[in-house]
């Protein structure tokens, strides 16, 4: 495959007249990052044939700047990338001839080429960097470029089929992430910021850890974009992916250089790790003295737990606990068991509370003395992965959050 080469070396533009009636090139994807692999396809109206049969169109992306403002006439020869300031003034390069398919007489398609085409630093100088044999590209700058179709690859006699343009995206940038964590039920609200995160005309996508943002809303210029966490079991050092215009970033590498941490002494090459907490959300979260109530619980990982079918408090199955207090296997182990567990997903569980009659002694799981309803009070609905006492397996509960605070009261 033919590459571009970046150099900082003059070149002298030569003003080439615009060939006039080009035909409308209309792209499957308009917009993209510099480099990156893939298939574009081109089509023109049905009730054009610029693609007959027997011919391969060969296809250009010539650089729109400087004098260069449209195809031009004929195939132009594959030139250096000059720079001047931050103006490209020069640059063509022409598509590998193997991947160019004529789909039908007014269709084609064509590999995005892989060479940079070209990518500049914050200074406008061309920015590759060595590491391990590899050439990676510095920052990137918003550019058009020209999808010039021609009937051969002549210099000089070829002619020009369609047109259409491409812009090549900012590589996208994590600098930060706030909050940086979410409980596991999700529904948390974030705000990313960054650089190339897309706009509010183009498509943004994101997930943590393989779960999808929703409600994602970009800033115009780019910048950040707020969006809200999906339910994920409880864990840390998570990456949260942005999938923008100009590529993919990883929180785990937000200046997205594929350089391991601090290797080029960048602050910003410090990982954004994002975390989900052991946390859950009840409905109701109150009920009066005396009463039976279902709860509806909404958290994650629910799927992977085995609830007592058994009403035993100490059996090893996992257990949904009314605590007074922190959760402890050998000393606080709750006043009542949610029972009739029923497992609607992952995240989501519903349990019947009794709060009428024996009331359990937090201490030993056994009918508290004297045994009545469960008394008035703030408690905390607890989800143990394993109810069996002592401090070893399934003394520290799978789930507990301050949010899930259930109130006994008087009314």
């Amino acid at each position: 495959m033919t590459s571009v080469v970046l150099t900082t070396a003059a070149v002298v533009a030569v003003a080439e007249p615009a060939w006039a009636d080009p035909l409308p090139l209309t792209l499957n994807v308009s917009v993209g990052p510099s480099g990156a692999r893939g298939t574009l396809v081109g089509t023109v109206a049905a009730t054009s044939a610029p693609f007959p049969v027997g011919t391969t169109p060969t296809v250009q992306f010539q650089y729109i700047g400087g004098n260069n403002t449209a195809c031009s006439a004929t195939a132009r020869p594959v030139t250096q990338i000059a720079i001047s300031g931050i103006t490209t003034t020069a640059g063509a390069l022409t598509v590998d001839p193997a991947t160019v398919r004529r789909i039908g007489t007014n269709k084609i398609a064509f590999d995005l080429p892989t060479s940079a085409y070209p990518a500049t630093d914050s200074n406008g100088d061309p920015s590759t960097v060595n590491y391990d044999g590899l050439v990676l590209l510095g920052d990137q700058s918003v550019a058009k470029w020209s999808v010039c179709v021609y009937d051969t690859d002549s210099t000089v006699a070829s002619t020009l089929l369609a047109a259409g343009t491409y812009t090549l995206a900012q590589k996208p940038v994590i600098t930060s992430i706030v909050p940086a964590a979410s409980a596991a039920g999700g529904g948390q609200s974030i705000t990313v910021n960054g650089t190339g995160l897309g706009s509010a005309t183009t498509t943004t996508t994101a997930s943590i850890d393989g779960v999808p943002l929703t409600n994602l809303q970009v800033a115009a210029n780019g910048s950040s974009f707020t969006a809200v966490t999906g339910p994920h079991a409880a864990g840390t050092n998570l990456d949260l992916v942005v999938t923008a215009p100009g590529g993919k970033v990883s929180s785990l590498d937000p200046d997205n250089n594929g350089l391991p941490e601090d290797n080029d002494n960048s602050t910003a090459d410090t990982p954004i790790p994002f975390s989900y907490s052991n946390g859950i959300t009840i409905s109701p979260n109150t009920s009066a003295l005396g009463t039976t109530v279902d709860v509806d619980i909404v958290g994650a990982g629910f799927s992977q737990l085995s609830f007592d079918p058994n009403g035993d408090p100490y059996d090893a199955n996992a257990h949904v606990f009314l605590v007074n207090g922190k959760y402890d296997a050998a000393t606080n182990r709750g006043v009542a068991e949610c029972g009739a567990v029923s497992v609607v997903n992952d995240t989501e569980l519903i349990c019947t509370l009794d709060l009428s009659l024996y009331a359990l002694d937090p201490a030993t799981s056994l009918p508290a003395s004297p045994n009545g309803p469960i008394a008035e009070g703030a408690y905390i609905l607890t989800i143990v992965a394993n109810g069996g006492p002592g401090v070893g397996v399934g003394a520290a509960p799978t789930m507990v959050s301050s949010s899930a605070t259930f109130t006994v009261a008087s009314y």
